[in-house]
């Protein structure tokens, strides 16, 4: 009678990891699958909208321009006048 308690214990700790394990793997698998879509995504994308990321490159050079310019303001290298000089010239 106890052999088959102990029998019956280790069948059900069995599948349980079974179970969790196939979910796991699954997730893996989904997750996988998932990141490889975004890049073919991007690509079209990309090849349809070469001028879109060209100005969006613009865009992100002139935030790095003005965050730049920003962080020699804290420093104390330029003055708020001299800040906002610089600052019009890059957006102009």
């Amino acid at each position: 009678m106890l052999n088959y308690l102990v029998f019956g214990i280790a069948i059900a700790i069995f599948a349980t990891v079974i179970i969790i394990s196939a979910k796991a793997i699954s997730r893996g698998v989904e997750a996988k699958q998932s990141m490889k879509v975004k890049p073919d995504y991007k690509k079209e994308v990309l090849s349809d909208n070469e001028e879109d990321t060209n100005f969006s490159k613009s865009e992100t050079n002139v935030v790095n321009q003005i965050n730049d310019l920003n962080n020699l303001k804290k420093q104390g290298i330029i003055s708020e006048e001299e800040f906002k000089k610089a600052k019009e010239k890059i957006l102009n």
